[in-house]
């Protein structure tokens, strides 16, 4: 499940209508804030999201992630939602 949601973030709103699905709207409007301080767009910044944490994640955020995994009815969805959140938090943090 999570990897057909990751292949589909690269469609453009992809992003969007996954987290428009999954109820995440507080989410999406976070994603947009940070998307628009990185001069990027919703679906933008949650790809990118994706690939660096694919690509740069820890150990210690794989076994969240998986702790996520296994406590959800809806895993791929609450894996995506975990890791824009964590993508969210980094970009204020690169901004402030």
């Amino acid at each position: 499940m999570l990897g057909d949601i990751i292949a589909r973030l690269g469609d453009p709103g992809a992003a969007e209508a996954i987290l428009i699905e999954a109820g995440e709207l507080v989410l999406l409007a976070d994603i947009r804030d940070a998307a628009r301080a990185l001069d990027l767009d919703a679906g933008e910044f949650s790809a990118l999201a994706v690939r660096r944490f694919v690509e740069r994640a820890d150990d210690d955020a794989w076994l969240h992630l998986v702790g996520v995994i296994g406590r959800s009815d809806a895993p791929g969805l609450d894996a995506l939602s975990a890791i824009l959140r964590r993508a969210v938090a980094d970009a204020r943090e690169a901004v402030a």
